[in-house]
C-alpha cells in the first residue's frame, strides 16, 4: 500500500477517535446525571475507543483491516427520522442527505450537505426530528480507499510471488547420480 493513503486512514481514525474521546469525556462531566444520558455517552465513548483502537491496530499491522473496515462502516449511515436519529463521525464529516421538511401543510425535499473536520455523535430516541437519509461521504470515501488498497496490495503480492517463482533457478538432479562430498576430493 502506498504511504499517503495509509497515513490518511491512520490519521483520520486515530486523531478523530481521540478527539471524540475527549469531547465525550467533557460531556460526561458537564451533563446532568441520569441513566439515559450516561448510557448514550457510554455508547459514544465505546465507539470512539473502538475507532482509535482500530486505527492503532492498522498502524501496527497493515494486514489488520477488518477492525478498521468496521470502524469506518459504522460512520457511513446518516439517519434522522421522527423518533430515531443516528449520526456518528470521527475525524471528518462530509454528509450528503436527502432532507424532507414539513411546514404546515407543505412538504419540501432537497439535498443537504454538511462538512466539517472533527468528531460528532448523535443518537436520539423518541424525539421529534426531521426526515433525513444520507451518508457520511468522508467515511465512505475512506472505506473505499481502504478496500481499494487491500485489492492493490493483494494484486502486488500475487504479482511479486509469481515473478519470484519464474526467476528462481531450477536445479535438475538425476537420482542415479551421487554427489561427491568434500572428503572425497
Amino acid at each position: 500500500m502506498r504511504r499517503w493513503p495509509r497515513l490518511i486512514l491512520i490519521g483520520t481514525t486515530v486523531v478523530g477517535g481521540l478527539l471524540g474521546i475527549a469531547v465525550t469525556l467533557r460531556a460526561f462531566f458537564r451533563s446532568e446525571p441520569g441513566f439515559g444520558t450516561f448510557a448514550l455517552l457510554g455508547c459514544a465513548l465505546l465507539g470512539f475507543v473502538y475507532i482509535t483502537a482500530a486505527g492503532l491496530l492498522y498502524w501496527r499491522d497493515p494486514r489488520q483491516v477488518q477492525p478498521l473496515t468496521w470502524a469506518l462502516a459504522i460512520q457511513v449511515p446518516w439517519i434522522s427520522l421522527p423518533g430515531f436519529v443516528y449520526k456518528f463521525a470521527a475525524g471528518a464529516v462530509g454528509s450528503i442527505a436527502l432532507v424532507v421538511t414539513k411546514e404546515g401543510d407543505t412538504l419540501s425535499a432537497g439535498l443537504h450537505t454538511y462538512w466539517h473536520a472533527g468528531s460528532s455523535f448523535e443518537l436520539r430516541f423518541l424525539q421529534d426530528a426531521q426526515w433525513e437519509l444520507g451518508v457520511n461521504a468522508a467515511a465512505l470515501l475512506l472505506l473505499v480507499l481502504l478496500q481499494r488498497s487491500i485489492h492493490l496490495t493483494a494484486d502486488a503480492v500475487e504479482a511479486q510471488s509469481s515473478t519470484a517463482d519464474a526467476k528462481a533457478p531450477v536445479l535438475q538432479i538425476d537420482p542415479d547420480q551421487t554427489l561427491r562430498s568434500r572428503d572425497d576430493e
